[in-house]
């Protein structure tokens, strides 16, 4: 069975370094609280070149308990400068493709392509693109880790609670061993000319947002 987490995203609505979010962010950390049994903390430090716009500060990741529980939006929304017009929150089903992380952890932030329901989207993303990244050892071999989750359907909504005009449909977690590393993943030859085409099938790639983050394991 699929893990269910709870996903919150955290826009700053001010210009500051990371070390800055993460000590606001500190000040407001209730942990994982009763209805979760596992708490990361993802701090957004190097947005990937074209695809930085609209990035985000932080992850918060809860590995939940009771998906009917109340969720952990009202105590991190206090965080002083976020945004919760512009951070979203949702719950998510977590499927883990490869087991294993790594020293660096690559995040992208997912909308299907237009045209597509969300069930024809997780079916592509689940079922047939891991067959394609796998059938590239030199991309596949450099994967540490590598797990999906998917947003249960009508969850994701700002964290003020109003409607995300495109909601979001999915985040994915890589681990690399180093920036090297994944660095020579997203300019593999064999990723543009394999891995991206099957994409481009089912990911609305221009609104799509990947970033590199310090992962901070606050319970486990």
């Amino acid at each position: 069975m699929p893990a269910i987490k709870e996903f919150i995203l955290f826009r700053d609505s001010m210009p500051r370094a990371a070390d800055a979010f993460q000590a606001a962010w500190l000040r407001v950390d209730g942990g994982a609280g009763p209805d979760a049994y596992a708490y990361r903390r993802n701090l957004v430090g190097n947005p990937i070149d074209g695809f930085a716009s609209g990035a985000y500060a932080g992850v918060a990741e809860y590995w939940r308990s009771d998906a009917e529980a109340p969720l952990k939006a009202g105590a991190d929304g206090a965080i002083s400068g976020v945004d919760a017009t512009k951070s979203a929150h949702f719950l998510a089903e977590e499927f883990i493709i490869k087991e294993g992380r790594g020293a660096v952890k690559f995040m992208s932030v997912l909308r299907r392509k237009p045209g597509l329901t969300s069930v024809e989207f997780s079916a592509a993303w689940r079922m047939r693109h891991p067959l394609v990244v796998r059938s590239v050892p030199e991309i596949w071999g450099l994967f540490r880790g590598y797990r999906q989750n998917h947003v249960l359907p009508g969850q994701c909504r700002h964290l003020d609670g109003s409607a995300m005009e495109r909601p979001i449909d999915g985040i994915v977690e890589i681990w690399f061993d180093s920036l090297a590393d994944l660095q020579a993943t997203m300019m593999s030859a064999r990723y543009r000319e394999i891995v991206r085409p099957d994409e481009e099938t089912f990911v609305d790639l221009p609104n799509t947002r990947l970033f590199v983050t310090e992962e901070v394991v606050v319970a486990e």
